[in-house]
C-alpha cells in the first residue's frame, strides 16, 4: 500500500513538469515526432512513473495518437513557460551544394558536409575507361553517380555505394563526357570526408565535360556532305575519346535558317549524351549561326565554349561586290561564290539569303548589334591564311578558291581565300595558321598543306577545351 501511494504522489508531482501531445501539438508543429516522444518518456521516467512497453496493457503510453492525430492522454500539461527546450530543425528539403570539377587523381581532403545537404562534384570520364571514387569520412556515408541531368533523388543511379565510415563505388563510363558524383550522409549528420577518383583501366583516353558539336559552313564542296566537311576530324577525336557530333545544316542559307537548325541539332545532341551542355566548334558561317543560336535564340545557358574557325565576323567583302553593295568585279564575285557553294544539292536553300547574310553591311551593321557576346560562353578565334608562294606563308592558295583570293587581296589583304583576316577576330583571338579556306578543315579529301594538319589542329581544339573545363 505504501509504494502504490509513493507512486501517486509522483505521478501528481510530474503531471505539472510533463507536458502531453495534447498540450504540445500547437508547439512543436514541424518537427520530429520521433525525437519528441523519446523527449517526452525520459521526463516520464525521470519522474518515476511506470511507463508501459509500446503495445503492452496496464494503459496508453503518453506518445500515442488516435489515428486522426489527437493525442489518447487527457493529463493536463505544465504551463509554457515550462515546455522542454526547442528541438532541432526538421530538414524537409536536403539541399545540394555544387562543388565545381572533380579531378581524377589529386584528392579533395577535409570536405564540411553540413546537415541536411548532399554534395555535387562533376567528373568528366571517357567512354572505354574504369574508375574507382572513394570516400573516406567520420561516419555512415553513401557516394553516388548519375548522369548530369537528372535529379539527386531521381531512380536508380548509375552506381552507389555506402558504409559505416566510407565507401567505394568501381564504375564503367558507358559514355563520355561529365557524369555528376554525389556525397551524401547516411544518418542526416554532419561529416567531414576526403573524396578521390583514380583510373584503372583506359587511362590514356580523354573528354571534355560536355559533347563538342561541330558547325559547318558553305556545304559546297561537290560531293562532299556535312559529315566529311571536317575530312576525318570525328574518327580521328572519337578514338581519343571525345564525344562528338556533326549535325546537318541547310548548305547554303541565313543564319535564321541555320542558326534554328542548330539550336534543334544541340537539343537533340543533348537528350542523345545527357548532358548538361555543348561545345561548339564552327567553321566559316557556321560560326555566325552559333553566334545566332546563343544570343538571339536564347541557348547562351546550353553552350559552354564557342571556337570559331575562319568566321566573317565582320562580313567578307566578297558578298558585298556580288550583291552590288560594294565596288569591284560583281559578275566575277557572284560567279565565284556560286561555284564555290556548288549550286544545286537536296536542300531547300537560299543562295543569295547566303550572301546577304555574310556581306560587311549586314553583319556589322545589323547581325553584330543584334547578337552580342553571352558572358556565359567562352569565345575564341582562329583564322588561316593563304597566298601564291609556299615560301612567303607556308601555304599556296588552292585553285578553285583562287579568284577569291586575288579579290579579297585587293580590297581587303590577308586572307583565305573566302574570309579576309581581318574579319576573324571574335572574342580570344590566336592568330593565323597556314591553311587556306578549304585546307582549314582537311580538304578536298584530307590533301592540305604540308605546313598544316588539319586533324592535329582539332584535337588541339579539344584538348583546350578539356584544359578550360569544358
Amino acid at each position: 500500500m505504501r509504494g502504490a501511494a509513493e507512486r501517486d504522489a509522483r505521478r501528481k508531482a510530474c503531471s505539472a513538469r510533463v507536458p502531453t501531445w495534447a498540450d504540445l501539438r500547437g508547439r512543436i508543429a514541424g518537427r520530429v515526432r520521433r525525437k519528441t516522444t523519446i523527449l517526452l518518456l525520459g521526463g516520464a521516467v525521470a519522474c518515476g512513473a511506470d511507463v508501459p512497453a509500446a503495445g503492452g496493457a496496464g494503459g496508453t503510453s503518453a506518445a500515442s495518437e488516435t489515428a486522426s492525430g489527437a493525442a489518447a492522454s487527457d493529463t493536463t500539461g505544465a504551463p509554457a513557460a515550462d515546455l522542454p527546450p526547442d528541438l532541432p530543425p526538421v530538414c524537409d528539403q536536403v539541399a545540394t551544394v555544387d562543388r565545381g570539377v572533380l579531378d581524377v587523381g589529386p584528392t579533395v581532403s577535409g570536405v564540411a558536409l553540413a546537415w541536411c545537404s548532399r554534395d555535387r562534384y562533376f567528373a568528366a570520364l571517357p567512354a572505354g575507361s574504369k574508375h574507382a571514387l572513394h570516400v573516406e569520412a567520420d561516419g555512415p556515408i553513401r557516394l553516388v553517380v548519375r548522369y548530369p541531368d537528372e535529379a539527386a533523388d531521381a531512380g536508380a543511379p548509375l552506381a552507389a555505394g555506402e558504409g559505416p565510415e566510407g565507401a567505394q563505388v568501381l564504375f564503367d563510363a558507358p559514355r563520355s563526357g561529365e557524369f555528376a558524383v554525389f556525397v551524401e550522409t547516411a544518418d542526416d549528420t554532419a561529416r567531414v570526408y576526403d573524396l578521390t577518383v583514380t583510373c584503372t583501366a583506359g587511362c590514356d583516353l580523354e573528354t571534355t565535360r560536355f559533347p563538342i558539336v561541330f558547325v559547318h559552313g558553305w556545304t559546297g564542296f561537290q560531293q562532299i556532305g556535312p559529315v566529311d566537311y571536317f575530312y576525318d576530324v570525328g574518327p580521328t577525336l572519337s578514338e581519343r575519346g571525345y564525344p562528338v557530333a556533326f549535325p546537318v545544316l541547310d548548305p547554303y542559307n541565313g543564319h535564321a535558317v541555320r542558326g534554328a537548325q542548330l539550336a534543334d541539332a544541340i537539343d537533340e545532341v543533348l537528350a542523345a549524351h545527357r548532358a548538361r551542355k555543348v561545345d561548339l566548334v564552327a567553321h566559316s558561317q557556321g560560326g555566325l549561326d552559333a553566334r545566332y543560336a546563343i544570343s538571339t535564340l536564347g541557348y547562351g545557358d546550353r553552350v559552354a565554349a564557342l571556337y570559331t574557325v575562319a568566321t566573317p565576323h565582320r562580313g567578307t567583302p566578297l558578298a558585298d561586290i556580288a550583291l552590288g553593295l560594294e565596288d569591284g568585279p560583281a559578275g566575277l564575285a557572284l560567279a565565284f561564290l556560286l561555284e564555290t557553294i556548288g549550286a544545286g544539292g537536296g536542300f531547300d536553300s537560299d543562295a543569295m539569303a547566303s550572301f546577304g547574310s555574310l556581306s560587311e553591311a549586314f553583319v556589322q551593321g545589323t547581325f553584330n548589334p543584334e547578337n552580342p557576346d553571352d558572358p556565359r560562353v567562352d569565345y575564341q578565334s582562329w583564322m588561316g591564311r593563304t597566298c601564291l608562294s609556299l615560301a612567303v606563308c607556308g601555304d599556296v592558295v588552292d585553285a578553285p578558291i583562287a579568284t577569291g583570293y586575288e579579290i579579297l587581296s585587293s580590297v581587303a589583304g590577308d586572307n583565305d581565300g573566302v574570309v579576309p583576316v581581318s574579319s576573324a577576330p571574335w572574342g580570344t583571338y590566336h592568330g593565323t595558321v597556314p591553311a587556306d579556306h578549304f585546307d582549314e578543315v582537311g580538304q578536298v579529301a584530307g590533301a592540305t598543306s604540308p605546313m598544316f594538319d588539319h586533324r592535329a589542329f582539332y584535337l588541339d581544339r579539344a584538348r583546350d577545351l578539356r584544359a578550360a573545363g569544358h
